[in-house]
């Protein structure tokens, strides 16, 4: 019965890949918005979870500024979505007319000598589409991304994010095949601001205590490639994907110390992006669903490892 269930459920997202497809770009785009508002009605608790979080961790924002980043937050859901699929049935040219690109000439330099890196990225704006935009600048691109319940969905999804050439990588245990594909020069995206079940460290994101993936600063220093910092916006009507950083690894010394002190650099940037425009985060990812075992974890790993947890909250 569940394998009948997970079959109809990709039929269903097969047919609305098929309209959102019939539709010309902005309708489509319209449509999306349309839909990810409907979501917040379909999932009542959901959405309230998103406006309780927001609330924590802007408390000075008042109650109308919440619900609005809030419904703007599911809006560009449903946004995201059309626009992922419209693009990932378009031509490269097409694609980079959608977008703007900022600063990131050191990122293509490295990637032509065959040097590999890591772009630091955050479910923010639309981070689907910058993965298909990384797959026409690029070459020898990987992604890392967590399957999905459905296998069907989780199938047609990584098709679609790879339709130009780009690598999957599961999200379960993806340290060695990064480590390979940055050691062969490739450039690996990583989504580093949900929570995680594996391989995690504690600390304060956005003020609450969180599991925080060290993936990143582990192979930064692992391979000694450098990790640019991508924020993802709109503007005039684009997407536009803007290197801010260069966080180079701190050194070759690897220690938990270390690890945990990269990190945390790395996560106070993605805290700088939402603050910046928090309606364009994901905020309808439980981030939080695991706080209290954190809030205990934090103190064990301060106790056990010597590292002083930082503060994240509202600036």
């Amino acid at each position: 019965m569940q394998n009948f269930n997970f079959y109809c459920q990709y039929l269903g997202l097969k047919a609305l890949i098929l309209l959102i497809r019939l539709m010309p770009w902005g309708i489509a785009l319209k449509f999306g918005e349309v839909l990810g508002r409907l979501i917040t009605l379909v999932m009542p608790k959901r959405f309230k979870r998103t406006k309780e979080d927001i609330k924590k961790a802007f408390p000075s924002k008042s109650q109308k500024e919440v619900d609005q980043i809030a419904l703007e937050s599911w809006r560009n859901i449903g946004r995201l979505s059309a626009e992922f699929v419209k693009a990932a049935y378009m031509d490269k040219e097409e694609i980079l007319s959608k977008v703007e690109i900022i600063g990131l000439e050191e990122v293509a330099e490295r990637n032509a000598a065959g040097k590999g890196c890591i772009l630091h990225l955050g479910h923010f704006t639309n981070w689907e589409i910058a993965g298909l935009v990384v797959s026409v600048l690029f070459k020898n691109v990987c992604f890392i991304a967590k399957p999905q319940t459905n296998p069907y969905v989780d199938k047609e999804v990584n098709r679609l994010r790879s339709i130009l050439g780009a690598r999957y990588i599961s999200a379960y245990n993806p340290f060695f095949s990064c480590f390979k594909a940055l050691k062969k020069g490739g450039l690996i995206s990583i989504l580093s601001d949900q929570s995680v079940h594996a391989s995690k460290l504690y600390m304060p994101f956005l003020g609450r205590a969180a599991e925080v993936a060290p993936l990143t600063a582990v192979l930064s220093i692992k391979a000694q490639v450098p990790v640019y910092a991508i924020r993802i916006y709109r503007r005039g009507g684009k997407i536009v994907f803007e290197k801010t950083e260069t966080i180079l690894p701190p050194q070759t010394e690897y220690s938990h110390k270390v690890v945990f002190d990269y990190t945390v650099l790395l996560k106070s940037k993605l805290e700088e992006f939402i603050r910046l425009a928090p309606e364009t985060w994901l905020w309808g990812h439980n981030r939080w669903k695991r706080e209290k075992d954190c809030i205990e974890a934090m103190k064990l790993q301060e106790k056990e490892f010597g590292v002083q947890t930082q503060n994240g909250g509202e600036a």
